[in-house]
This record gives C-alpha cells, sequence and structure tokens, in this order.
C-alpha cells in the first residue's frame, strides 16, 4: 500500500488511520494538539468534565454500531431520549417548536399557527432562491419570524436572504399540517428529528470515544503541527522541520487552512475560491455550578436576538461530569471569523444567563473557554462554486478530503467517523490489493 499522511487526528482523521492500520498500512496521524480527538475533546477540571460544545452521537448505521463495538466503547455509550426546549420570550416549549408551539405565549403561537396555516394552503413547487424563501415556504411567517431567522441570524451571523439551502436536509423537517395543529393544543408526542434520541458515555466526557481510536492508531503523532504542504513534489513539513513523504494525502483539517498550508502557490481560481469560503467561529463558556441544575433539559435554544448565546446545553443531565450535588453548563455563541474579544463576550454571556434564570453566579466554581475556529461552515450562495473548483484541484494532487471542516459541510459525529472509513477505502482501492 502506497505512503499516506494524515492531517488531523479527530473523529474522521482516526477513523481513516485505524481502518488503513486493519487493512495492512502504516499511515501516519499528524495532530497538532497534545492529544488527539480534534472537537471531539473533554477536559476535567475541579472535579468536572466538559467538552468542546454539546457533542452527542446519533447512530444510523450498522456500520458505526460495528465499529462502536470492535472499539469496546458501545456498552459505555448510554442511549437518552432527547429533552431540549426552546425558549422565546421567556415562554418555554419543547423542540422542535413547529410541531410544539403550546408551549409559547397566545399571540406568538396564533402567529407560528396561522402563518403555517397560510404557507401550506398558499405553497407552490417552485425553487426557493434561498434560505428566507425557503423558511417561508415551508413554514410560514410567524415560525420564521420568532424562530428560524433570529436563530440562524445569531448562529450563522448572517441575514436568511445570504444563505442557500443546500444545509437544510435532514436537520430542518416540515411536519403535516395535523401535527402542526396538535402541537399548538399540545397533543403531540411522537419523536422527530435524527437526534430524537442520542448517545453519551455513562461517565468521562465524549472523549472516551476519540481515546479508544487514537489507543489503536500506531501512527499518530501529536504536537505536530502541519506548517507547509506541497503537493507538486508530494511532502509535508511540520514545525519541528521533520518533512513527511507521501503519495497519498489525507486532510482532515479545515479547507481554508489546508489551501492556506500549500506553498507551492495556487492557481488564481482556487486562490479565488479559498477566499469565497465563509465560516463564523463559536465560543464556548463551560461553567462547573454548584447545586442542581435549573433545568432537566439537555439542551435549550434560544432564539430571542437580545440574548447573545443560541444554545444553551446542561450536560450533567445526560452524563456524570460534575461532582455529586453540582451541575455543568455549556453556553455557545457565534463570533465572526475574525475579531472579536471572547472574555468579554464570555462575561456578557453569563450576565444574560443569569437574567434568564438559569445561572446562579455566586454558585460557580470553574469556568472554561474555548473558541472552536471554524466552527460552523457558512452556507452562502458561494460555497457550491468554491468547493467545484477546489475539490477537483485536491484530488488531482493526490489529497482526499474527510470529515466535516476538510469537506466544507455540517455533519455529525457518526458522518466524521464514516467520512474517515470511506477516504481510507479511497486510498486502499487506489493502491490495489
Amino acid at each position: 500500500m502506497s505512503r499516506t499522511v494524515i492531517l488531523g487526528g479527530g473523529l474522521a482523521g482516526l477513523a481513516a488511520a485505524w481502518s488503513l492500520e486493519r487493512a495492512g498500512g502504516e499511515p501516519v496521524v499528524l495532530e497538532r494538539e497534545a492529544e488527539a480527538g480534534g472537537a471531539c475533546r473533554s477536559f476535567s477540571e475541579g472535579g468536572f468534565t466538559f467538552d468542546l460544545t454539546g457533542h452527542l452521537l446519533h447512530v444510523a448505521r450498522e456500520e458505526t454500531r460495528e465499529l462502536l463495538r470492535g472499539l469496546g466503547v458501545w456498552d459505555g455509550l448510554v442511549e437518552h431520549e432527547r429533552r431540549a426546549a426552546v425558549v422565546i420570550g421567556g415562554h418555554v416549549t419543547p423542540y422542535p417548536v413547529q410541531i410544539n408551539t403550546w408551549g409559547l405565549s397566545d399571540e406568538v403561537r396564533r402567529d407560528c399557527l396561522l402563518g403555517f396555516v397560510r404557507a401550506w394552503c398558499g405553497h407552490d413547487d417552485a425553487e426557493p432562491a434561498d434560505f428566507r424563501e425557503w423558511v417561508l415556504d415551508r413554514f410560514g411567517e410567524g415560525l420564521a419570524r420568532h424562530f428560524f431567522f433570529p436563530y440562524n441570524a445569531k448562529l450563522y451571523r448572517a441575514e436568511p436572504e445570504e444563505l442557500s439551502v443546500d444545509w437544510v436536509g435532514r436537520y430542518v423537517p416540515k411536519p403535516p399540517l395535523e401535527d402542526v395543529v396538535d402541537g399548538a393544543l399540545g397533543l403531540h408526542h411522537g419523536r422527530v428529528g435524527y437526534n430524537a434520541t442520542f448517545r453519551y458515555p455513562a461517565e468521562g466526557g465524549i472523549r472516551l470515544l476519540p481515546d479508544a481510536v487514537a489507543g489503536r492508531v500506531r501512527g499518530l503523532r501529536l504536537e505536530a503541527e502541519v506548517m507547509a504542504v506541497h503537493t507538486g513534489e508530494h511532502w509535508v513539513e511540520t514545525a519541528s522541520g521533520e518533512r513527511f513523504h507521501w503519495e497519498r494525502l489525507v486532510a482532515t483539517i479545515p479547507l481554508p487552512r489546508l489551501l492556506d498550508l500549500v506553498v507551492d502557490g495556487l492557481p488564481e481560481e482556487v486562490a479565488a475560491a479559498r477566499r469565497a469560503l465563509r465560516w463564523v467561529r463559536v465560543l464556548n463558556v463551560a461553567l462547573g455550578v454548584q447545586g442542581d441544575a435549573p433545568t432537566d433539559q439537555h439542551w435549550l435554544y434560544f432564539p430571542d436576538p437580545e440574548l447573545p448565546f443560541y444554545r444553551v446545553g446542561f450536560p450533567s443531565n445526560h452524563g456524570r461530569v460534575a461532582p455529586e450535588g453540582c451541575h455543568t453548563v455549556s453556553i455557545e455563541l457565534s463570533l465572526d471569523a475574525e475579531g472579536g474579544e471572547p472574555e468579554a463576550a464570555a462575561v456578557a454571556a453569563e450576565a444574560a444567563l443569569a437574567a434568564a434564570g438559569y445561572l446562579e453566579p455566586a454558585r460557580v466554581r470553574v469556568r472554561r473557554l474555548a473558541v472552536l475556529d471554524p466552527a460552523y461552515v457558512v452556507f452562502d450562495h458561494h460555497r457550491a462554486g468554491a468547493l467545484a473548483v477546489v475539490e477537483p484541484y485536491l484530488a488531482g494532487r493526490g489529497v482526499v478530503t474527510a470529515g466535516r471542516w476538510a469537506r466544507w459541510t455540517y455533519s455529525a459525529m457518526e458522518d466524521a467517523i464514516l467520512d474517515g472509513l470511506g477516504a481510507a477505502r479511497r486510498v486502499f482501492g487506489d493502491a490495489g490489493p
């Protein structure tokens, strides 16, 4: 099998390496951090365990189950039925809001129901030009105004007409009219959505998953940050000056970063495509708090524009990640790709959460800030065209991309694992038996 170098030791990179090693290969995984896992890591402090934002495993494929059993972690992943809610104007109602408007104020509930009925009656088959048109046609003006528009504006830091509809798919299901009416009356009780159930480690945080794979990957090199990639001569160089030659390069690091590392020059159309890629960072404010959690929900969505965060989770409600008599809080808010002051944003977020009744500042025992960069790809109208230029350029130079950020998409942990396995199959297939 040809020499394979893998950039990034997150779930996708680890899955690719493990699969290649089992097939007889000897891949080298270069990970810049001191531990593997990428965004799927956990940190312990003061008896608390914190993930980097919410990381919940949604398993839909038997291939994933078999892999997790083979790693010996399946039995340690407890299945939970999702408890999530949406908070609008201080009123709490179950998620997804489109079939659970019963908990909202009378005025908001009326707006949402009436808007959905009007959209349902006036639906046409024309393709929506953008996310704004898609939401209005699919859910109506009330749900758009009270939830979909303000929530996604906070998350993606973009107006709805700036976004395409390439990303919605399975993540934003449209319910039938009967479910919406039942939901306005509090009569809907069925499971809805790809994340209606999820699995999470009984204890220790989500790092159980990458740690299990990393412990089986012989070629993992930690604290090996790649500083240069030569796609013509097929080598990469780390910060220590060590050079690795490759016949196939599997890249799982963010696509803009990968392109910025290319030292043999990008064609102008590829450089222009790279400049078109857009993303947001996410500030994660993780808190260890004394006392019981203020809610039994696993997480809450906050679309109201005046609140800085878009989602707040309570991981101790689904895993043993806090000492007895304590709980954990995970606050998430988006930042632009550049600029901003995370520390000031964190202070404002905690104050807003306290004002909303979900935090007692005097009980905070541990505080940990982390910035994920990139965190979410912005699916604007330039993304698809940029990828149509970048992907064949990389493939033509022996570079395989895998995982959420290298493929510049939106995906879950299971997708990252399957992406890594798929990348290994491509490498193995190119190398022959």
